[in-house]
């Protein structure tokens, strides 16, 4: 193979850098996101040069035509391939510009990106997702990670998300070090990349071919303290007369923030109607009796401390707490939990490019990262009633008020059985208490991802190539979980006796030989009891309550492929011949996750966790086309036959076209009839995440004997329910029987694939030199979408069916206290019922001046309407995960040849938590527009040597109070707002 110039090596990189032409902030460390030039622009040498940031060289007598190359969004090797789909860019300097150490926050402040998993929206550490601290991923067009697919240098990568809870690829597992660009395709690219592509595709090009020694480090605080960052990665290169091989290390560390350490998020908040019009108003701390250390006790409508103090019994039982009564009656619950959780990556990574003749190269790719992360939450709450005897699911205290040492001799018994009545049995009473004594709940993971990618390539003839590739990815994670407590051992300390001697013991013998020892979570010091000694939890107690518990998961990938790529024999257009792509792939998923004994059982205070295992394959044939008309019209096309092992057999297609129709304009569209998303392990295989239903789960909850219609006839039907309506006139639920309802959310086996109609739209105008502008539409529906039905409707269509047909367990996903009759527990399967329909419009501005360039980046969103599994259209465009505008302003300033001065603006429009009729007032519900302001200055002081400092959140705007559904700790939406406050970071860059 012809070996090229450096001219034509320069040009060569400039292309691969510029896909599509884009508009560059480019070579400065303003880069950010970019937009194609039209393909008639017909820039000199000069502009072109002027649009990377960089002075012009000069052109060599002997320039020859560009090589063909690789961009993303089509497997054609050809230089003059642009794609119809927009393409925007963001270069490896703006990831220094921001002083990120992770791709997602670059990632996130393009308009058309929102965050998914993040250090700030994943900082919970119970459930399920308490596997995902410290995970990033993103996604485009807020359609989800597992719509959005993410490729390195045009290859899969492998999912870091816990297998039980959902799938994405995790963005902290992919060196930031290492990153050369970012290319974001928009729109349904199923047919060229596959499955998860319905949003359009991520594609991460890494460094090549690098030659010499690099040294980074980074460092960042904040103006107020906490979310520190730190980073340091060390590369080295080396040219050799076939080829280049390279190795990098790093380690990087986001440090925690605490809630406590930001007054907007010091405690948790109450919203509440001070004038009593029926419009919450006022924002108010919100603390639960459930905080009080010595353990509260309620019946109906009294609340006592244990000791039997009168405690708040002035309002009912609903809204007891909720107003302080003093700055010590409540512990709160926020002064623990996190703001910014932190997690530590730290990588090896290490490539290889050899030519091994004129016409074959081998290209090799390594990486290992390795992430730990923590996260804590205030210690564990505890019902004896609840959660310890489980009254609600069946179960029973057989304590008796009237005659438990636990309760003769002390003020609270007392006040209780003179409330009580006849029946004094403490399964009436609500008891609550944190076990500060087992310490806060926590969770540490340690998350490693190995991959691994060879690549071999052959060129028949100038016009003929194939290119084969293997990748084998794998994520192995271990996590582990204190402050939990065992079920059975509770149960055993609170159940005592006489030990003869004037004090208590537990009264299971095998119990008291592992251990046992009683406890008192009641707070009642002057029982029989308290008097005794047993107050509250022992340390020696504490030791055999307290156990831990985690869980143990890998996921694998395995992707084979082979494309030949070149020109067919015939054109259309005068010396322009068609070209084509096809190709062959092999794709496997597989993965397990193994809980602890103690959730898999539901012998824990945490929720119930099920094991999982599976795996699926899928073999594709795929091409693609793209055929000049003329000068002024390239038309394109492609489509993938798949055959998946679990949903069968598949065909999408997509068809394109560029249209360069004067020389200052290039229109461009696609159209994409059928994309696909197969459904992933998670929707296959999950045996779910036990959560609590909603409290209107129960459809039977309020049935009378009067009450008509289907479901009214069918609730009766069940024994239970007949009953209680016979004695107590109707089937009320009482709130304990409401709030404990288990919900286990489950994948479904026969689940089918998720389809998409995506249309994109657009042109490019460039009327002056370095000044382009851009606008896209773009129309996605999807339909089949994965989803799962609400409880309330999923009991709702079971029980409004004939009563000839009814089943009572609805399937056997159902089951109810045969006693009482309340639901114990509801399995939600996944099930193909959704559509999403989203339509917008991006725009793009870049003037690009000698020292000076600007790029103004921004997404309009026209709508964004869910449908969910019964019918039901809810709009979510304007709510704050989806606000009307989104605009990001780049601008770069060289002052001087050795001093740059790059900043970045963010906008987002106000938007609504409630967009119907709602109880807030317009103040609360809706959330503010905000504007960002990012400033950074780089000095190269030596041609290999270069430092810079900089400011996040320049004026420190802080986030709005959100009052719908606010992430853990943070009583904000940190997907939308920041919420560390002003951080300042320098660092440093050294190449020898």
């Amino acid at each position: 193979m012809r070996r090229i110039s450096n001219w034509e090596q320069f040009q060569l990189n400039r292309l691969a850098s510029a896909v599509a032409t884009l508009v560059l902030l480019g070579g400065t460390p303003s880069a950010m996101a970019q937009q194609a030039v039209p393909d008639g622009a017909a820039k000199t040498d000069s502009e072109r040069s002027l649009a990377m940031g960089e002075a012009a060289p000069a052109k060599p007598a002997d320039a020859l035509a560009l090589d063909k190359v690789v961009i993303t969004g089509s497997h054609i090797r050809n230089a003059n391939v642009h794609s119809s789909a927009p393409i925007t860019q963001v270069g490896r300097e703006s990831l220094e510009g921001i002083g990120s150490i992770s791709v997602g926050d670059a990632l996130s402040r393009i308009p058309s990106i929102s965050a998914g998993l993040s250090a700030s929206s994943n900082n919970t550490s119970v459930g399920g997702d308490a596997a995902n601290v410290g995970v990033s991923s993103i996604s485009l067009r807020n359609l989800g990670t597992a719509r959005t697919l993410v490729l390195v240098n045009g290859r899969r990568w492998v999912s870091g998300v816990s297998a039980n809870t959902g799938y994405g690829v995790d963005l902290n597992s992919i060196p930031a070090a290492m990153i050369a660009r970012v290319d974001v395709l928009t729109g349904g690219q199923s047919a060229i990349y596959g499955s998860d592509a319905i949003a359009g595709v991520i594609n991460i090009i890494t460094k090549t071919n690098f030659n010499g020694l690099e040294l980074n480090a980074l460092a960042s605080d904040s103006a107020n303290g906490g979310a520190g960052k730190k980073s340091f990665d060390l590369t080295y290169g080396r040219n050799f007369d076939a080829g280049n091989a390279w190795v990098s290390v790093g380690h990087s560390k986001q440090e925690a923030l605490r809630s406590p350490d930001r007054p907007f998020s010091a405690n948790e908040l109450n919203f509440i109607d001070t004038n009593k019009d029926g419009i919450r108003e006022s924002i108010a701390v919100r603390n639960g009796p459930a905080h009080i250390p010595g353990g509260a006790l309620f019946f109906d409508k009294l609340a006592l401390h244990g000791s039997g103090k009168p405690f708040n019994t002035n309002q009912p039982l609903l809204d007891s707490g909720f107003n302080r009564q003093g700055t010590t009656d409540y512990d709160n619950q926020f002064a623990r939990r996190y703001l910014v959780a932190p997690y530590s990556p730290t990588y090896i990574a290490s490539g290889l490019n050899v030519d091994l003749n004129d016409k074959s190269k081998l290209e090799f790719e390594l990486n290992y990262t390795r992430t730990t992360s923590s996260v804590a939450l205030e210690p564990a709450p505890v019902s004896a009633v609840a959660d310890v005897f489980r009254v609600a699911q069946g179960g029973s205290t057989g304590i008796d008020v009237a005659t438990s040492p636990y309760f003769v001799g002390s003020s609270a018994g007392a006040q209780l059985v003179a409330a009580m009545g006849a029946n004094t049995s403490l399964d009436r009473v609500q008891t609550f208490r944190r076990v500060a004594e087992l310490g806060d709940r926590t969770v540490s993971n340690r998350r490693e991802t190995l991959r691994t990618a060879v690549s071999l390539s052959h060129d028949f003839s100038d016009t003929l190539s194939l290119k084969s590739s293997a990748v084998y990815g794998a994520t192995t994670a271990l996590q582990t979980n204190t402050g939990d407590f065992s079920i059975p051992n509770f149960r055993n300390a609170l159940t005592i006796e006489a030990d003869g001697k004037g004090g208590y013991r537990c009264a299971n013998a095998q119990a008291r030989i592992e251990g046992c020892v009683p406890v008192n979570p009641f707070g009642t010091t002057d029982s029989l009891a308290g008097k005794a000694g047993i107050t509250g939890i022992s340390p020696e107690a504490a030791k055999y309550l307290g156990i831990s518990t985690g869980q143990s998961g890998e996921i694998k990938q395995l992707v084979v492929n082979s494309v030949l790529s070149g020109q067919l024999p015939f054109s259309i257009a005068s010396n322009a011949p068609a070209s084509f792509a096809a190709g062959l792939e092999f794709r496997r998923e597989e993965a397990e996750e193994i809980p602890d004994a103690y959730r898999q059982k539901g012998l824990s205070r945490d929720l119930q966790v099920s094991a999982i295992s599976g795996s699926f394959d899928v073999k594709e044939a795929f091409g693609e086309i793209e055929v000049p008309i003329s000068k002024r019209l390239v038309l394109s096309a492609a489509g993938r036959f798949s055959d998946y092992s679990s949903v069968g057999k598949n065909f999408t297609h997509r068809y394109g076209f560029n249209a360069p129709v004067l020389d200052i304009l290039r229109l461009r569209g696609s159209f994409s009839p059928r994309s696909v998303r197969a459904p992933n392990i998670n929707d296959l295989y999950s045996n779910g995440v036990t959560n609590v239903a909603p409290t209107n789960t129960d459809v039977c909850n309020g049935v009378t004997a009067a009450s008509t219609g289907n479901i009214a006839v069918n609730c009766r039907s069940i024994p239970a329910i007949a009953n209680r309506i016979a004695n107590k006139g109707s089937f009320t639920l009482v709130s304990s029987e409401a709030n404990n309802t288990r919900l286990l959310l489950a994948g479904s086996p026969t689940l089918s694939e998720e389809t998409a109609r995506t249309v994109t739209l657009g042109g490019v105008l460039t009327p002056l030199p370095g000044l382009s502008l851009s606008a896209d539409f773009y129309d996605i529906d999807i339909k089949n979408g994965i989803t799962r039905m609400t409880p309330d409707a999923l009991t709702k269509n079971c029980y409004s069916s004939a009563s000839t047909s009814f089943d009572p367990t609805c399937g056997g996903i159902l089951v109810r206290d045969v006693n009482d009759g309340p639901v114990l527990s509801l399995r939600s399967p996944l099930v193909n019922a959704a559509s999403i329909k989203t339509r917008g419009i991006d725009l793009e501005v870049g003037y690009v001046g000698r020292g000076f360039n600007i790029g103004v980046y921004a997404n309009y969103l026209n709508h964004y309407d869910v449908v969910d599994a019964t019918g039901t259209s809810t709009p979510f465009a304007e709510r704050p995960l989806y606000p009307k505008w989104r605009i990001t302003t780049n601008a770069s300033y060289n002052v001087t040849d050795r001093l740059n001065l790059f900043g970045q603006a963010r906008f987002r429009s106000a938007t609504k938590n409630f967009l119907t009729k709602n109880d807030f007032s317009d103040d609360l519900n809706q959330m503010k527009s905000v504007t960002y302001v990012d400033l950074r200055l780089n000095y190269k002081a030596t041609e290999s040597m270069s430092f810079y400092v900089g400011s996040n959140n320049v004026f420190n705007v802080q986030p709005d109070i959100n009052v719908r559904d606010a992430a853990v700790g943070t009583n904000t939406e940190p997907g939308a707002y920041d919420v560390i406050g002003r951080q300042y970071f320098l660092g440093m860059k050294v190449k020898f």
